[in-house]
């Protein structure tokens, strides 16, 4: 059954995602990417074949593992900026590894590793690159959704698969591997640029505070609800956070549009 959830869930994640991207641009992909598409099955996985306890301590292990999200997403998209889509994966995959090593050295509750993962999100979004608006995007070809849905399934396969092996601290470590980001942020850079892939990002940051709530709650009431009923609330707190970082999107959106507006309206006179 465990096995079945994984071949269908995540992968089917990804395809709602790329369509809603497609259909409405990287800004709301980025945001919808946010959501725990595959960290939140495998911490799920986890209390399925481990237990509370052990989802706990991951979960809190996957907090402090978030700033390394963060770096990954930052480091991309200032390679993004010279570098096709491969080697920015590469570089990327690299940093996270690496700060993810140096994350695992220090003692992380669940509180001191929420502050750092919420810090590093906000400062990364301000430090990405300011590009020009992506122009709107090429009708992708027929494979493209596939080969999407079929990476995220070896990705998850993989990492699901080292994590049991592992205890919950290197466990949680490696939960929040940037699987979906890789798959939506290197098609989205392979197929429209450069500008919508840090376009995708600078919905994707803001919004990575929702799955930092959710794994904070997930590591403080795992074991005192209950796994379902911890899942249940966490997926509430990160779907309220959600919506209220899209509101923030929206507003700011609306406000870069109103100071283009005069802007446009000189040049053109």
């Amino acid at each position: 059954m465990t096995i079945l959830l994984k071949l269908i869930l995540v992968p089917g994640l990804i395809a709602l995602v790329t369509l809603a991207g497609r259909r409405f641009g990287p800004r709301l992909g980025g945001w919808l990417n946010a959501l725990p598409l595959v960290a939140g099955p495998v911490l799920f996985f986890l209390a399925l074949e481990q237990g509370e306890a052990f989802v706990a301590r991951a979960a809190e292990a996957t907090l402090a593992g978030l700033a390394a999200v963060a770096a990954f997403a930052v480091i991309y998209s200032w390679t993004a900026m010279t570098r096709p889509w491969w080697t920015c994966v590469l570089v990327g995959w690299t940093a996270f590894g690496a700060l993810t090593v140096a994350l695992q050295a220090v003692h992380w509750t669940a509180r001191s590793g929420l502050g750092l993962a919420l810090g590093a999100f906000g400062v990364a979004r301000f430090v990405l690159p300011r590009l020009p608006e992506a122009p709107p995007p090429a009708r992708a070809p027929a494979w493209d959704l596939p080969l999407r849905m079929v990476s995220a399934v070896m990705l998850v396969l993989l990492v699901t698969g080292l994590a049991g092996r592992l205890g919950p601290r290197l466990s949680g470590a490696i939960t929040p591997f940037p699987i979906a980001t890789t798959i939506l942020l290197a098609f989205t850079h392979a197929q429209q640029g450069a500008s919508a892939a840090v376009g995708f990002l600078r919905a994707f940051l803001p919004a990575m505070w929702s799955f930092a709530l959710f794994c904070f709650v997930l590591a403080g009431g795992a074991v005192g609800l209950g796994r379902d009923p911890a899942f249940l609330l966490a997926l509430a707190v990160s779907l309220a956070a959600q919506g209220l970082v899209w509101l923030g999107l929206e507003a700011l959106a609306s406000r870069e549009a109103a100071r283009r507006g005069p802007r446009a309206a000189r040049r053109s006179a």
